[in-house]
């Protein structure tokens, strides 16, 4: 099925929040906001007992003592933003739970979207949509912009789904895919920080 966020066909998160049920749940994004992690959050946590999150490698390690992360990544409306301080507390109580892993490709722009949910009961009910949609309000289809987005999506248990687990499940093990995140101090000395810490904080 296509789902351009546009169309009579399901948004992504109306497919998220229908077809979510008892299970793990796997994301590759490049970007995401705070509205967005909340909304996941929401209408998952329930029903969800691990997340895998494989996010890009988001913020330059060469200039992060001059910028902080942008968890916003696009223009939110007033109202939006009057609530942006309940959902950043929302997004961080999720990010805290024990079931929330994630990590951050280094040194690896993430163009890559895709969300892979495993069912516990029945594989049919497994489902995964790959596109153009990043984890943001615009992607997912929660405001409307002028972003096209194109992104493809079934159910059940078929060849696509089973390529895409397993090149996620590679991805999770490259190298690259780290737990922990690269930071520069202001006197140019290089750390690292665990990458949920880093993200909480932020």
């Amino acid at each position: 099925m296509l789902i351009d966020n546009e169309n009579k066909n399901l948004k992504v998160h109306e497919w998220i929040t229908k077809y979510t049920e008892n299970g793990t749940l796997d994301i590759v994004t490049g970007y995401f906001t705070v509205g967005a992690l909340a909304y996941l959050a929401q209408k998952t946590k329930d029903n969800i007992d691990a997340y895998k999150f494989i996010l890009g490698d988001i913020v330059n390690i060469d200039d992060v003592k001059d910028r902080a992360l942008d968890l916003m990544n696009e223009n939110i409306s007033v109202e939006a933003a009057l609530k942006l301080s309940t959902l950043a507390k929302e997004a961080v109580e999720f990010l805290k739970r024990e079931k929330v892993e994630a990590k951050t490709l280094e040194p690896n722009f993430c163009h890559a979207k895709a969300y892979l949910h495993v069912a516990k009961d029945d594989d049919r009910l497994n489902y995964f949509i790959s596109g153009s949609s990043n984890l943001t309000e615009a992607g997912v289809g929660l405001k409307t912009t002028n972003n096209v987005e194109l992104n493809i999506a079934e159910t059940g248990n078929n060849a696509q789904f089973k390529e895409l687990s397993e090149w996620f499940e590679t991805l999770w093990k490259k190298p690259q895919a780290h737990k922990n995140k690269t930071l520069t101090d202001e006197k140019g000395k290089t750390y690292t920080k665990p990458f949920k810490q880093y993200l909480i904080e932020e």
